[in-house]
């Protein structure tokens, strides 16, 4: 298409039986339309329809006829058709003129009555009859019986005065003036320009959807077919200009593209079947303000949607790994090798699992090496703290959100740790604090294994393990209304209790070598020997921190001692212990406490000392480094290297 295409002569088509018409449509074509070849037939109604058929496929442009013969055009044929117009000035002449040959005219109307006859009646002193007709054999009944019943005249058009002249009835038609004439051809004109220039469009629009990868399939309000590009074609090898409409049934389920007309919402990513072969269908309604005038079906294979995703999800999930694994949980009483055991033989099943223990027992590195030890081994593990957020950025965190969901959203949205984990374990830690409507979707995700992102208007199924830890007591949370019950029994399928360390004092001294070196490693110094009556006093306190507690000190004696133990750092650091959880033997009383107290003060700018030295070492002598590792400012930092007489 180009300029030659636009600038080419019209291709019009007229029908009338007019005489009056018929010579007008000569003289305008040869005075004013000389840019239009104009194809004129006297056909009407039904029988214009062939005749149309025929200059729609010769490459007429508009056509133009009457108003009950336009009607049936418009049903029949893809090409504009525009009516004559009908104006009450025409009516009025015309039902005037056949008043002079009798007094009770039936006036003939298509489809529906006209309103306003009423005052013609009374202007012109005679009957007017409205008589509604279809088709030229209802027009011609509809003579037959009003004549029967007295009628003298009829007006209308032309098959009208074709039909009334076989029975030998008075008939008037009614006459389009010059200028009506004139203008409707100048309408058609324009309507066969905006045509063209639709049809470049189309044709524009027909190249950008050939090239998309994925079927597309556009239907009318009767289902019948409108657009259809290769992919489709090729997917369901049949294709044929006339038969179109067959495709609906035949590949498309009927009652699908009716549910999104009626309800005007889109059915998103199911599953259908083409030729025995899978596909993810998306159905879409094509709305005209409120209105659905149709419906868009796309659809993708099924096998490339799944490789798409799988790499997809590949590269989104890369590094979400479990590190622990059930040799991580050191332990050597018999009640942690019950909670090993456990942990073996839950693995092996899907079900969720409620991991319950106090603030540092080892929650995630039991979640993490039941996840190691699942046949999702290989699949991403994510974790969460559902106390660290939120609620409204844990929904975002868990759910993820469409693009625009709320202000400050990423422009193309974002998955949720769900999403991530699909394939996979995901591990909510804390689960008890969360409010209850992130409960309700989690319930929703547990029961139906399908998430909707924040903003979204459809679902995305996952396939995720879910494990989750709480540090008290979930049942008391139940009774006292702060977690849902329904959650909680969904939850509660396995269970696995984490013992205190207080309740696993056998466990501290594997638990100490095991630190010791650890933290050795860590920070390249030689390990530490404890003395086994210091070793025995850390079999003495309550630790509330449990395992991480005692990691934490630990590590911190390590760093302040070196490679050669002293017993004042390790008094220094004890005595927080015995401050804040008294022994389990509870043996020293206040006077013990405060003498111990003011040894612990002699040799704190000793300790002090030591503690920068072995942070300077590990970064090397950098002193924002140090800094760091110390958790302090550069400010404070040179402050206590000059109190300490370190430059």
């Amino acid at each position: 298409m180009g300029m030659k295409f636009m600038q080419r002569a019209f291709k019009l088509g007229v029908f009338t039986s007019s005489t009056f018409s018929l010579q007008c449509l000569q003289n305008l074509q040869a005075e004013r339309f000389e840019d239009a070849e104009i194809e004129i037939s006297n056909e009407g109604l039904e029988a214009a329809t062939t005749v149309g058929k025929a200059m729609e496929k010769a490459g007429v442009e508009v056509i133009v006829s009457r108003r009950g013969t336009a009607f049936l055009l418009r049903e029949n044929l893809r090409i504009p058709v525009i009516s004559f117009p009908l104006s009450s000035l025409d009516i009025i002449h015309s039902v005037r003129r056949a008043s002079a040959l009798g007094r009770k005219v039936l006036f003939p109307v298509f489809r529906n009555k006209m309103d306003g006859t009423q005052v013609i009646e009374e202007l012109l002193g005679i009957e007017l009859i409205q008589g509604i007709y279809y088709d030229s054999k209802s027009l011609e009944n509809l003579l037959l019986d009003a004549f029967a019943r007295g009628c003298e005249v009829v007006v209308g058009g032309g098959v009208t005065k074709r039909l009334a002249a076989q029975h030998n009835f008075q008939a008037v038609e009614i006459e389009v003036s010059e200028d009506e004439i004139c203008s409707t051809i100048e309408n058609a004109k324009s309507v066969a320009l905006s045509n063209r220039n639709d049809q470049e469009n189309a044709q524009r629009y027909r190249q950008i959807i050939d090239s998309v990868s994925d079927g597309i399939i556009a239907f009318d309000r009767k289902g019948k077919i409108t657009t259809i590009n290769k992919v489709a074609k090729d997917v369901v090898k049949f294709f044929d200009e006339d038969k179109t409409s067959q495709l609906v049934s035949k590949y498309i389920p009927a009652h699908k593209i009716a549910k999104v007309m009626e309800a005007r919402r889109p059915i998103l990513n199911r599953i259908e079947m083409i030729n025995n072969s899978k596909y993810v269908f998306s159905h879409l309604p094509i709305l005209m303000g409120t209105e659905a005038i149709g419906v868009v079906s796309t659809f993708k294979d099924l096998a490339n949607v799944m490789k798409a995703e799988k790499a997809l999800r590949r590269s989104l999930t890369k590094g979400l790994v479990a590190k622990y694994v059930i040799g991580n949980l050191i332990h050597a009483s018999p009640i942690m090798k019950d909670v090993a055991e456990k942990a073996k033989q839950f693995a092996r099943s899907d079900c969720t699992i409620i991991i319950t223990g106090e603030t540092g027992t080892g929650k995630e590195i039991l979640a993490q090496s039941i996840h190691n030890l699942s046949p999702r081994q290989k699949a991403p593990f994510v974790s969460i703290n559902c106390a660290s957020l939120p609620d409204q950025l844990i929904e975002s965190e868990l759910f993820g959100y469409d693009q625009g969901a709320f202000t400050g959203a990423n422009k193309e949205g974002k998955q949720g740790l769900f999403e991530i984990a699909h394939k996979g374990t995901i591990f909510l830690d804390e689960v008890a604090t969360t409010s209850h409507n992130v409960q309700t979707s989690l319930l929703r995700v547990l029961e139906e294994g399908e998430v909707r992102r924040i903003g979204a208007d459809r679902l995305i199924p996952v396939d995720v393990r879910v494990l989750a830890a709480a540090n008290q007591d979930l049942t008391e949370e139940v009774l006292s209304g702060r977690f849902r019950k329904d959650l909680f029994f969904r939850l509660n399928v396995l269970r696995i209790h984490i013992p205190p360390l207080r309740d696993r004092i056998s466990d501290i001294p594997l638990l100490v070598d095991s630190f010791v070196k650890q933290v050795s490693e860590k920070y390249q110094i030689q390990p530490l020997c404890i003395p086994p009556n210091y070793a025995a006093k850390l079999m003495e306190y309550a630790w509330p921190g449990n395992v991480r507690q005692l990691k934490s000190f630990i590590e911190q004696l390590v760093l302040l001692c070196g490679s050669k133990f002293n017993p004042g750092t390790f008094e220094l650091l004890s005595a927080d212990l015995i401050a804040e959880a008294p022994s389990k033997k509870n043996t020293g009383d206040k006077t013990d406490l405060l003498r111990l107290k003011e040894e612990i003060q002699q040799e704190e700018k000793d300790n002090e000392t030591r503690l920068l030295l072995v942070a300077l070492k590990q970064a090397r002598f950098c002193k924002s480094e140090t800094a760091k590792i110390l958790g302090i400012s550069r400010t404070t930092l040179w402050r206590r290297l000059k109190n300490a007489g370190i430059t």
